[in-house]
């Protein structure tokens, strides 16, 4: 077991040392709200099922029988909240001599990590967007982004290009369009519309031109910029630069949070306890959370992981 002591730490125990790093960092807002459904959960686990919508209504001739319709399901599948935690030890040695009051906010330290535990396990089903592994696929038993998701109904859709590009206008263009054409598991339109793109710090420059700006940024005669504004008020203004997705190239349209089941489900929200182990006298703190992060239906997304 890891434990802080005074000879480990000979700095914090001098007067002279002007100040803690860690201890005078802001915190940002949260990444992981802006994107994801954030729910409490007081199960040990949930599974979900997907079912077939009926097919288009047909017409009928008086006095004839209706026409019955039966419907399709699929497998369930489960999302299990994790156990997480992490912890100190100090000693009353090194608590007692600390100068600069770090032993004793350690606890913004711990609580730091634990949010970003929650960023990162949101962010991972982004990481895993194209994986094999069972928890990172949908109802339909695919990945998040795929080329070719199964229809209850017969044939599959894309949401993801059959060659993956980094983000320009021309590949959010292309998206767009397949949002619009999106067709439900028995042929039905699917009526989504995305509201926000996901991507990197890297291409956080080409996000802003590509969604902030008015007018075209890269041609001469200042033409209107479409996929801010929308050909048919479906334009897209907002989006996130994540600090926490790992693909550099990685980008991703998503609707709104309340029209898709990409959530963050909480068992155990974190908690802090704080108390002294009497026998050699030393301080011990420790974080504890159940989360997991999961989606079910691969319809309110479209990206890329990039070139």
């Amino acid at each position: 077991m890891a434990v802080i002591r005074s000879t480990d730490h000979p700095d914090l125990i001098d007067i002279p040392l002007n100040e803690v790093f860690h201890l005078h960092l802001k915190e940002t807002p949260p990444e992981y709200k802006r994107y994801i459904n954030v729910e409490s959960t007081d199960r040990a686990f949930e599974d979900s099922i997907k079912v077939s919508e009926f097919g288009t209504v047909p017409s009928r001739t008086e006095g004839s029988l209706f026409q019955f319709e039966n419907i399709d399901s699929s497998a369930t599948k489960r999302i299990t909240p994790l156990e997480y935690g992490l912890g100190y030890v100090i000693t009353r040695k090194m608590r007692d001599d600390d100068q600069h009051g770090v032993m004793v906010n350690l606890t913004t330290a711990l609580r730091r990590s634990f949010r970003n535990l929650f960023e990162t396990v949101s962010a991972s089903v982004f990481n895993n967007a194209t994986s094999s592994t069972a928890k990172y696929l949908g109802l339909d038993g695919e990945p998040l982004l795929d080329t070719a998701h199964p229809l209850m109904g017969g044939g599959t859709e894309a949401n993801k290009p059959t060659v993956d590009t980094d983000l320009t206008e021309t590949a959010v263009e292309a998206a767009i369009l397949n949002f619009h054409a999106r067709k439900g598991e028995n042929g039905q339109p699917r009526l989504v519309t995305p509201k926000i793109c996901v991507t990197t710090g890297a291409q956080q420059f080409e996000a802003a031109q590509i969604f902030r700006n008015a007018m075209k940024y890269d041609t001469a005669n200042n033409s209107e910029n479409w996929v801010r504004k929308g050909p048919d008020s479906n334009g897209i203004t907002d989006y996130l630069p994540s600090r926490y997705i790992t693909d550099a190239g990685f980008w991703i349209l998503l609707t709104d949070k309340g029209t898709h089941d990409l959530t963050l489900r909480v068992r155990v929200n974190p908690e802090f306890q704080v108390g002294s182990d009497f026998r050699p006298d030393n301080y011990l703190a420790r974080g504890y959370a159940r989360v997991e992060a999961g989606f079910f239906n691969w319809q309110f997304a479209y990206g890329s992981t990039g070139d």
